[in-house]
């Protein structure tokens, strides 16, 4: 997006929030410090504290026009909707970031065809304060990525000719499509890759708008956690398995790493920004399911920091190879937040594997029971036997429990 043009609309300025593009009516700004004033009887001059900066509040008035406008305006929606602080490109101001200080509107009108009209307010937040948490949490940056990965996505509307925009989309949706649909279930993932191809296949994006609205979609089903209820389902109730957040951060990771090496053979650079903002998008996503994933030992953590690093590593690498393109500038801000959600993972896995067991690793040279190994391992503390003996078979998955083929047998260290 140029903001040095007035682009198609006379008089009007472009701006984005979320990624989403707009055009801006009128825009104003609320500048001013934090003051407390004290007032004491039969004193005339008041007393004041100063508190600081007042976190600067940003009103615009906007349109959306276009024959993609009821698209553009259910991903603004969706936009408005979002938890947590994210990047409003102002026309004047710059970027900046900010949360939304109340609900916006947004208008039809059977008089205006073609056009939608927002009126937003927003809260300006101010470097190093906080916002519930960090605004340097994990939560944060994997927002921020999925952001600027729409900016990427979208900024091919605005930068690639028609015919090109079209076909790269074109190309984008079946590369996409073709990835999802090659796609193995791991263990747990019950019935979620279906209900992703059905989400894929019910609708066909023809703009970037529309395709990034599409890929966020999709991808914000890898974000959505599976909770076990307090209260049991009644004896008639139908079992419903949710996947695992195991499965979904395998699945997510795998169409992230594939869709990465196609915009790597990408034939255009409208092609490569559309596939990496759906890479980025699904590997930010799948990220998010790191807090509810419940690690067996540090060798099933440190796959997992190794495998995700890899993955983003190879995402970083596609978008620098960017250069002195159109996409530079919003590649390179997607590049510092990936690298950004990297230390957040090493951190968060650090953290974690800290305080879980390690993997003891034992080599018979002829067959062994299971149950005998258990004793071994648990026999001070019995009523963990068990425990260990289901370990021993879910690590090993032997032909029988009771005969161990000789070898390396894996079990966990009791902690």
């Amino acid at each position: 997006m140029r903001f040095d043009s007035l682009d198609t609309l006379p008089g009007l300025l472009p701006a984005s929030w979320r990624g989403i593009g707009f055009h801006v009516l009128d825009t104003a700004s609320e500048p001013g410090r934090r003051v407390l004033e004290y007032l004491f009887p039969g004193v005339d001059a008041a007393a004041y504290d100063d508190f600081g900066v007042l976190p600067n509040l940003i009103s615009i008035e906007a349109l959306i026009i276009g024959d993609d406008y009821k698209a553009r305006a259910a991903q603004l929606q969706r936009a408005f909707e979002t938890a947590g602080p994210a990047t409003l490109m102002h026309p004047w101001l710059g970027p900046m970031t900010v949360i939304m200080d109340e609900p916006a509107l947004i208008t039809f009108s059977s008089r205006e065809l073609r056009v939608v009209r927002i009126s937003a307010r927003f809260r300006k937040i101010i470097a190093g304060r906080s916002l519930g948490s960090s605004l340097f949490s994990t939560a944060s940056i994997i927002s921020s990525i999925v952001t600027l990965a729409s900016i990427l996505m979208t900024a091919v509307g605005t930068r690639v000719i028609s015919a090109s925009r079209t076909a790269a989309v074109t190309r984008s949706v079946r590369i996409v499509s073709a990835a999802i649909a090659a796609q193995t279930s791991p263990a747990g993932a019950a019935a979620f890759l279906p209900g992703l191809r059905f989400n894929i296949l019910k609708t066909t994006p023809g703009t970037p708008a529309e395709y990034s609205q599409w890929i966020g979609t999709a991808a914000a089903m890898f974000a959505e956690a599976s909770f076990t209820p307090a209260v049991a389902p009644a004896a008639e109730a139908v079992a419903v398995q949710d996947p695992s957040p195991e499965s979904l951060a395998i699945i997510s990771r795998s169409l992230g790493v594939n869709l990465t090496a196609s915009a790597n053979d990408a034939p255009s650079d409208g092609d490569r920004a559309l596939l990496a903002g759906a890479a980025a998008e699904f590997l930010a996503q799948g990220a998010v399911q790191a807090a509810y994933m419940s690690f067996a030992s540090r060798r099933e953590a440190l796959a997992y920091r190794t495998s995700t690093l890899g993955a983003l590593d190879g995402l970083i690498a596609t978008l620098e190879a960017f250069g002195s393109t159109v996409f530079q500038a919003e590649a390179s801000a997607l590049v510092g937040q990936a690298r950004d959600l990297q230390a957040a993972i090493v951190g968060d896995i650090n953290e974690v594997i800290g305080r879980l067991p390690d993997v003891l690793v034992f080599r018979s040279t002829s067959s062994l029971d299971a149950w005998q190994l258990a004793l071994h391992v648990a026999g001070d503390t019995p009523s963990r036997i068990e425990e260990v003996y289901l370990d021993i078979v879910a690590r090993n998955d032997p032909r029988h429990p009771a005969a161990m083929e000789a070898g390396q047998i894996e079990v966990a260290e009791l902690i």
